[in-house]
């Protein structure tokens, strides 16, 4: 059985062979970005960037509220081009929206979670590696986000080779 990109990554953190990659006990981290595989939700989000069967290649985000009582409420699907997919006036707009919703069924938030596609490659050898990071401005949209609100913010890049980086501003 073929080991996984995820347990590839885990291994090379293991053994020190990266400065920027580190464990912090079960977990992977990279430039304080945890790494780890994607859930069923973060492979669905990442088949939505492949339409017409993989010809059309686009980045496409979701917002979702994890409310009290195990509810989740999520956004529309926003579709961007092959190289980024929103801006931080339409993540506010839709987050808006659901914090309106989250009001209305009474229940507090617990996080939201921003979640959208990378579509560059990543690898990782003996001698170099190249992940699929959160970028500056995908940090930088969620520290604006979080400013005005109480409740923790997550996003995170789904990686097309089977990663995911993510980081929580508390």
């Amino acid at each position: 059985m073929e080991m996984s990109f995820f347990d590839r990554v885990k291994i090379h953190a293991l053994s020190n062979e990266y400065v920027n990659l580190k464990t912090v006990g079960q977990q992977v981290y990279c430039n304080d970005q945890l790494i780890c595989s994607p859930t069923d939700w973060d492979r669905k989000l990442l088949r939505h960037s492949y339409a017409l069967y993989g010809v059309i290649k686009r980045e496409v985000m979701k917002i979702r509220f994890h409310l009290a009582g195990d509810v989740i409420l999520e956004s529309k699907m926003i579709k961007g081009n092959s190289q980024s997919v929103s801006d931080y006036k339409t993540i506010m707009n839709e987050m808006l929206e659901l914090e309106s919703q989250a009001r209305k069924s009474g229940l507090e938030i617990i996080k939201a979670e921003i979640g959208h596609t990378h579509l560059s490659p990543c690898y990782i050898d003996r001698n170099k590696f190249k992940l699929c990071l959160l970028s500056k401005s995908d940090l930088e949209v969620a520290r604006r986000l979080k400013q005005f609100r109480d409740y923790p913010i997550e996003i995170k890049a789904i990686a097309k080779d089977g990663l995911v980086f993510k980081k929580i501003f508390k």
